[in-house]
Protein backbone atom coordinates (compact mmCIF):
# COMPACT_ATOMS: atom_id res chain seq x y z
CA UNK A 1 0.00 0.00 0.00
CA UNK A 2 1.28 3.78 -0.97
CA UNK A 3 0.63 6.61 1.14
CA UNK A 4 0.73 10.03 -0.83
CA UNK A 5 1.05 12.85 1.86
CA UNK A 6 -0.59 15.90 1.44
CA UNK A 7 0.87 19.38 1.69
CA UNK A 8 -2.28 21.25 2.12
CA UNK A 9 -3.44 21.12 6.09
CA UNK A 10 -7.09 19.60 6.77
CA UNK A 11 -7.17 17.28 3.92
CA UNK A 12 -6.87 13.54 4.94
CA UNK A 13 -3.98 11.43 3.95
CA UNK A 14 -5.26 9.61 0.03
CA UNK A 15 -3.94 6.03 0.59
CA UNK A 16 -3.75 3.93 -3.05
CA UNK A 17 -4.01 0.07 -3.22
CA UNK A 18 -0.86 -0.75 -5.58
CA UNK A 19 -2.41 -3.61 -7.87
CA UNK A 20 -0.28 -7.15 -8.46
CA UNK A 21 2.15 -7.73 -11.09
CA UNK A 22 -0.28 -9.24 -14.03
CA UNK A 23 1.04 -12.96 -14.62
CA UNK A 24 2.48 -14.08 -17.31
CA UNK A 25 0.66 -16.50 -19.38
CA UNK A 26 2.87 -18.95 -20.80
CA UNK A 27 1.59 -20.84 -24.22
CA UNK A 28 3.38 -24.36 -23.53
CA UNK A 29 4.68 -26.26 -26.36
CA UNK A 30 1.12 -28.92 -25.94
CA UNK A 31 -0.89 -26.24 -26.10
CA UNK A 32 -2.66 -24.87 -29.62
CA UNK A 33 -0.28 -23.87 -32.07
CA UNK A 34 -3.30 -22.42 -33.66
CA UNK A 35 -3.76 -19.62 -31.34
CA UNK A 36 0.01 -18.34 -32.01
CA UNK A 37 -0.27 -18.32 -35.51
CA UNK A 38 -3.07 -16.40 -35.14
CA UNK A 39 -1.68 -13.93 -32.78
CA UNK A 40 1.00 -13.31 -34.60
CA UNK A 41 -0.79 -13.00 -37.35
CA UNK A 42 -2.90 -10.15 -36.04
CA UNK A 43 0.56 -8.74 -34.67
CA UNK A 44 1.96 -8.36 -38.38
CA UNK A 45 -1.27 -6.58 -39.80
CA UNK A 46 -1.48 -4.44 -36.56
CA UNK A 47 2.46 -3.45 -37.11
CA UNK A 48 3.55 -3.56 -41.11
CA UNK A 49 7.06 -3.46 -41.37
CA UNK A 50 7.56 -3.66 -37.74
CA UNK A 51 7.90 -7.86 -36.81
CA UNK A 52 11.66 -8.74 -37.69
CA UNK A 53 11.67 -12.71 -38.26
CA UNK A 54 13.05 -14.91 -35.01
CA UNK A 55 15.22 -16.74 -37.35
CA UNK A 56 17.21 -13.51 -39.07
CA UNK A 57 19.10 -12.82 -36.15
CA UNK A 58 22.01 -12.20 -38.22
CA UNK A 59 20.18 -9.19 -39.85
CA UNK A 60 20.09 -6.85 -37.74
CA UNK A 61 16.52 -5.03 -37.54
CA UNK A 62 15.89 -1.59 -38.56
CA UNK A 63 16.96 1.39 -35.88
CA UNK A 64 12.78 2.56 -36.21
CA UNK A 65 11.27 -0.87 -35.38
CA UNK A 66 14.46 -2.49 -32.91
CA UNK A 67 11.54 -2.79 -30.35
CA UNK A 68 8.89 -4.40 -32.15
CA UNK A 69 10.64 -8.15 -33.04
CA UNK A 70 9.69 -11.06 -32.12
CA UNK A 71 11.36 -11.17 -29.02
CA UNK A 72 10.57 -7.32 -28.06
CA UNK A 73 6.72 -7.25 -29.17
CA UNK A 74 4.48 -7.06 -26.10
CA UNK A 75 1.71 -9.14 -27.45
CA UNK A 76 4.49 -12.00 -28.36
CA UNK A 77 6.47 -11.89 -25.03
CA UNK A 78 4.55 -14.84 -23.50
CA UNK A 79 4.03 -17.42 -26.04
CA UNK A 80 6.46 -20.08 -25.57
CA UNK A 81 9.49 -19.28 -28.05
CA UNK A 82 10.00 -22.80 -29.90
CA UNK A 83 5.83 -22.27 -30.43
CA UNK A 84 6.35 -19.18 -31.69
CA UNK A 85 9.43 -20.22 -34.19
CA UNK A 86 7.57 -22.65 -35.38
CA UNK A 87 3.94 -20.62 -36.13
CA UNK A 88 6.82 -18.55 -38.00
CA UNK A 89 7.27 -21.27 -40.26
CA UNK A 90 4.20 -22.50 -40.87
CA UNK A 91 2.57 -19.06 -41.73
CA UNK A 92 5.52 -18.98 -44.28
CA UNK A 93 4.74 -21.82 -45.64
CA UNK A 94 1.48 -21.09 -46.32
CA UNK A 95 1.87 -17.52 -47.46
CA UNK A 96 0.64 -16.26 -45.10
CA UNK A 97 3.48 -14.52 -44.30
CA UNK A 98 6.12 -13.39 -46.77
CA UNK A 99 10.18 -12.65 -45.74
CA UNK A 100 10.98 -8.96 -47.39
CA UNK A 101 13.85 -6.49 -47.72
CA UNK A 102 12.51 -3.80 -45.10
CA UNK A 103 13.77 -0.11 -46.94
CA UNK A 104 16.08 0.81 -43.92
CA UNK A 105 17.77 -2.23 -43.81
CA UNK A 106 17.61 -5.86 -42.48
CA UNK A 107 13.82 -7.52 -42.85
CA UNK A 108 10.63 -7.47 -41.45
CA UNK A 109 7.52 -10.29 -41.51
CA UNK A 110 4.93 -8.97 -43.86
CA UNK A 111 1.05 -10.39 -43.36
CA UNK A 112 -0.62 -11.48 -46.58
CA UNK A 113 -4.62 -12.05 -46.66
CA UNK A 114 -5.93 -15.61 -46.60
CA UNK A 115 -7.26 -14.81 -50.32
CA UNK A 116 -3.98 -13.68 -51.24
CA UNK A 117 -1.80 -16.59 -49.82
CA UNK A 118 -4.32 -19.13 -51.40
CA UNK A 119 -3.34 -17.09 -54.88
CA UNK A 120 0.24 -17.50 -54.02
CA UNK A 121 0.10 -21.42 -52.94
CA UNK A 122 -1.60 -22.10 -56.45
CA UNK A 123 1.31 -20.02 -58.22
CA UNK A 124 4.19 -21.63 -56.25
CA UNK A 125 3.16 -24.37 -54.81
CA UNK A 126 6.04 -27.16 -54.68
CA UNK A 127 8.68 -24.64 -55.60
CA UNK A 128 12.00 -25.55 -53.98
CA UNK A 129 13.94 -22.78 -51.31
CA UNK A 130 16.51 -22.07 -54.33
CA UNK A 131 13.98 -21.59 -56.76
CA UNK A 132 11.70 -19.48 -54.94
CA UNK A 133 15.10 -17.57 -54.34
CA UNK A 134 16.07 -16.60 -57.74
CA UNK A 135 12.10 -15.87 -58.61
CA UNK A 136 12.65 -13.05 -55.73
CA UNK A 137 15.80 -11.97 -56.90
CA UNK A 138 14.03 -11.38 -60.42
CA UNK A 139 11.26 -9.71 -58.66
CA UNK A 140 13.59 -7.51 -56.83
CA UNK A 141 15.13 -6.45 -60.38
CA UNK A 142 11.80 -5.00 -61.81
CA UNK A 143 11.26 -3.63 -65.16
CA UNK A 144 15.55 -4.20 -65.30
CA UNK A 145 15.78 -7.69 -65.41
CA UNK A 146 18.60 -9.89 -64.55
CA UNK A 147 21.34 -11.87 -66.52
CA UNK A 148 22.24 -15.33 -65.75
CA UNK A 149 25.06 -14.03 -64.24
CA UNK A 150 23.49 -11.78 -61.67
CA UNK A 151 21.69 -14.92 -61.01
CA UNK A 152 24.57 -16.81 -59.34
CA UNK A 153 26.14 -13.95 -57.64
CA UNK A 154 23.02 -12.47 -55.61
CA UNK A 155 21.57 -16.18 -55.02
CA UNK A 156 24.48 -17.38 -53.89
CA UNK A 157 23.77 -20.72 -55.70
CA UNK A 158 27.07 -21.26 -57.96
CA UNK A 159 26.50 -24.20 -59.89
CA UNK A 160 25.34 -22.82 -63.31
CA UNK A 161 23.37 -25.70 -64.18
CA UNK A 162 21.52 -25.11 -61.22
CA UNK A 163 20.59 -21.42 -62.27
CA UNK A 164 19.86 -23.12 -65.76
CA UNK A 165 17.36 -25.75 -64.77
CA UNK A 166 15.58 -23.21 -62.21
CA UNK A 167 15.12 -21.01 -64.89
CA UNK A 168 13.87 -23.35 -67.38
CA UNK A 169 11.11 -24.45 -64.85
CA UNK A 170 9.82 -20.99 -63.79
CA UNK A 171 9.80 -19.99 -67.50
CA UNK A 172 7.91 -23.57 -67.98
CA UNK A 173 5.32 -22.24 -65.27
CA UNK A 174 5.20 -18.75 -66.53
CA UNK A 175 6.17 -17.14 -63.56
CA UNK A 176 9.39 -15.74 -65.51
CA UNK A 177 10.38 -14.68 -69.36
CA UNK A 178 13.19 -13.73 -71.05
CA UNK A 179 14.15 -11.16 -73.21
CA UNK A 180 16.85 -9.40 -75.37
CA UNK A 181 18.68 -5.97 -74.85
CA UNK A 182 19.77 -4.07 -77.34
CA UNK A 183 22.78 -2.94 -75.46
CA UNK A 184 24.07 -6.42 -75.21
CA UNK A 185 22.91 -8.20 -78.46
CA UNK A 186 21.20 -11.42 -78.20
CA UNK A 187 22.43 -12.12 -74.45
CA UNK A 188 19.02 -13.15 -72.76
CA UNK A 189 18.25 -11.26 -69.18
CA UNK A 190 15.15 -12.35 -67.16
CA UNK A 191 11.96 -10.68 -65.96
CA UNK A 192 8.80 -11.45 -64.40
CA UNK A 193 6.25 -12.90 -66.60
CA UNK A 194 3.24 -10.19 -65.96
CA UNK A 195 5.84 -6.98 -66.50
CA UNK A 196 7.48 -5.12 -69.61
CA UNK A 197 11.20 -4.37 -69.93
CA UNK A 198 11.80 -0.93 -69.52
CA UNK A 199 12.44 1.13 -72.56
CA UNK A 200 15.67 1.67 -71.86
CA UNK A 201 16.55 -1.93 -72.37
CA UNK A 202 14.03 -3.02 -75.12
CA UNK A 203 14.73 0.26 -77.49
CA UNK A 204 11.05 0.76 -77.06
CA UNK A 205 8.60 0.76 -80.33
CA UNK A 206 11.61 0.98 -82.80
CA UNK A 207 13.42 -2.20 -82.02
CA UNK A 208 11.70 -5.68 -82.53
CA UNK A 209 13.47 -8.79 -81.09
CA UNK A 210 16.71 -6.10 -80.30
CA UNK A 211 16.67 -5.10 -83.98
CA UNK A 212 16.03 -1.57 -84.94
CA UNK A 213 12.87 -1.70 -87.34
CA UNK A 214 13.35 0.31 -90.34
CA UNK A 215 10.36 0.35 -91.85
CA UNK A 216 8.71 1.84 -88.95
CA UNK A 217 11.39 4.85 -88.70
CA UNK A 218 10.90 5.85 -92.23
CA UNK A 219 7.25 5.52 -91.75
CA UNK A 220 7.00 7.48 -88.73
CA UNK A 221 9.28 9.91 -90.05
CA UNK A 222 7.56 10.81 -92.87
CA UNK A 223 4.27 11.27 -91.16
CA UNK A 224 5.59 13.30 -89.15
CA UNK A 225 7.04 15.72 -92.05
CA UNK A 226 3.71 15.32 -93.30
CA UNK A 227 2.54 17.07 -90.58
CA UNK A 228 4.34 19.83 -90.43
CA UNK A 229 4.17 20.57 -94.25
CA UNK A 230 0.30 20.49 -93.53
CA UNK A 231 0.74 23.44 -90.93
CA UNK A 232 3.19 25.42 -92.93
CA UNK A 233 4.85 27.78 -90.92
CA UNK A 234 2.14 28.07 -88.03
CA UNK A 235 4.11 24.18 -86.67
CA UNK A 236 3.13 22.21 -83.97
CA UNK A 237 3.95 20.33 -80.95
CA UNK A 238 5.42 17.46 -80.35
CA UNK A 239 1.52 16.20 -78.68
CA UNK A 240 -0.51 16.94 -81.89
CA UNK A 241 2.42 15.14 -83.93
CA UNK A 242 1.65 12.31 -81.71
CA UNK A 243 -1.82 12.48 -82.21
CA UNK A 244 -1.77 13.23 -85.99
CA UNK A 245 0.82 9.80 -86.77
CA UNK A 246 -1.69 7.52 -84.18
CA UNK A 247 -5.29 9.32 -85.92
CA UNK A 248 -3.38 7.84 -89.53
CA UNK A 249 -3.92 4.36 -88.43
CA UNK A 250 -0.67 3.47 -90.85
CA UNK A 251 1.41 1.80 -88.12
CA UNK A 252 0.04 -0.39 -84.93
CA UNK A 253 1.90 0.63 -82.19
CA UNK A 254 1.28 3.68 -79.73
CA UNK A 255 4.55 5.63 -79.80
CA UNK A 256 5.65 7.27 -76.37
CA UNK A 257 6.07 10.90 -76.29
CA UNK A 258 9.38 10.57 -76.17
CA UNK A 259 9.37 8.47 -79.18
CA UNK A 260 8.00 11.35 -81.20
CA UNK A 261 10.52 13.67 -79.82
CA UNK A 262 13.37 11.47 -81.14
CA UNK A 263 11.51 11.55 -84.70
CA UNK A 264 10.95 15.04 -84.43
CA UNK A 265 14.93 15.79 -83.40
CA UNK A 266 15.79 14.15 -86.50
CA UNK A 267 14.04 16.25 -88.83
CA UNK A 268 15.35 19.15 -86.80
CA UNK A 269 19.05 17.91 -87.20
CA UNK A 270 18.30 17.12 -91.10
CA UNK A 271 17.26 20.76 -91.55
CA UNK A 272 13.84 19.99 -91.99
CA UNK A 273 12.04 21.86 -89.09
CA UNK A 274 13.13 24.22 -86.82
CA UNK A 275 12.04 25.07 -83.23
CA UNK A 276 9.69 27.68 -82.63
CA UNK A 277 11.16 28.17 -78.88
CA UNK A 278 14.83 28.17 -79.25
CA UNK A 279 15.62 27.41 -75.54
CA UNK A 280 13.34 24.39 -74.79
CA UNK A 281 14.62 22.04 -72.91
CA UNK A 282 12.73 23.40 -69.56
CA UNK A 283 9.04 23.24 -71.65
CA UNK A 284 7.85 19.32 -70.98
CA UNK A 285 8.65 17.30 -74.15
CA UNK A 286 4.80 17.14 -75.36
CA UNK A 287 4.52 20.45 -75.36
CA UNK A 288 7.73 21.78 -77.32
CA UNK A 289 6.89 23.08 -80.94
CA UNK A 290 8.61 23.00 -84.01
CA UNK A 291 7.81 24.10 -87.75
CA UNK A 292 8.70 23.80 -91.39
CA UNK A 293 12.01 25.39 -92.32
CA UNK A 294 11.48 27.20 -95.67
CA UNK A 295 13.99 26.26 -98.07
CA UNK A 296 16.63 29.19 -98.93
CA UNK A 297 15.20 30.97 -102.24
CA UNK A 298 19.07 30.87 -103.88
CA UNK A 299 20.90 27.75 -104.23
CA UNK A 300 23.74 27.22 -101.99
CA UNK A 301 25.70 24.90 -104.23
CA UNK A 302 28.07 27.47 -105.85
CA UNK A 303 30.39 25.39 -107.04
CA UNK A 304 27.82 23.10 -109.29
CA UNK A 305 26.96 25.90 -111.06
CA UNK A 306 30.22 27.20 -111.98
CA UNK A 307 30.56 27.60 -115.75
CA UNK A 308 33.77 25.46 -115.85
CA UNK A 309 32.45 23.02 -113.46
CA UNK A 310 29.84 22.25 -116.16
CA UNK A 311 31.45 23.02 -119.52
CA UNK A 312 31.07 20.76 -122.03
CA UNK A 313 34.27 21.41 -123.59
CA UNK A 314 35.99 21.65 -120.69
CA UNK A 315 35.27 18.30 -118.94
CA UNK A 316 36.07 17.28 -123.00
CA UNK A 317 39.76 18.73 -122.29
CA UNK A 318 39.39 21.25 -124.81
CA UNK A 319 40.98 24.89 -123.45
CA UNK A 320 38.71 26.90 -122.79
CA UNK A 321 39.38 30.98 -121.78
CA UNK A 322 36.52 32.87 -119.42
CA UNK A 323 37.19 35.91 -121.56
CA UNK A 324 35.21 34.16 -124.65
CA UNK A 325 32.82 31.26 -123.07
CA UNK A 326 29.52 32.01 -123.07
CA UNK A 327 28.83 29.66 -120.75
CA UNK A 328 30.27 31.56 -118.46
CA UNK A 329 28.59 35.38 -120.06
CA UNK A 330 25.65 33.61 -119.01
CA UNK A 331 25.79 32.51 -115.34
CA UNK A 332 27.70 36.26 -114.85
CA UNK A 333 24.70 37.71 -116.36
CA UNK A 334 22.42 35.47 -113.74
Amino acid sequence: RLTLPTNIAGMAEVEVKQEPPAKKVKIEAGSDLKNAEALLLSECKKHPQWIAPQDQTSMAPPKDYAEHTLDGNKALENLDKGMLGQAVQNLLKRSRLVIVNHPKGGRFLRYVSEEVAQQQVERFGGLTTNELLVYQKIEEAKTKGLFHRDLKSRTGITNPNTIRTIIEKLMKRKLIKDFTSVHTGKKKMYILAELEPSAELTGGNWYTQGELDMDLVETSSKLALHFFKSRGRKGGSISEVRDFIKAKGVITCDLTVEEVLQLVETLLYDSKIERLITDDKQIPAEERTFRLLNPPSVSLDHYSTIPSAVCPDALAGFPVQPADCPYFEYWLGL
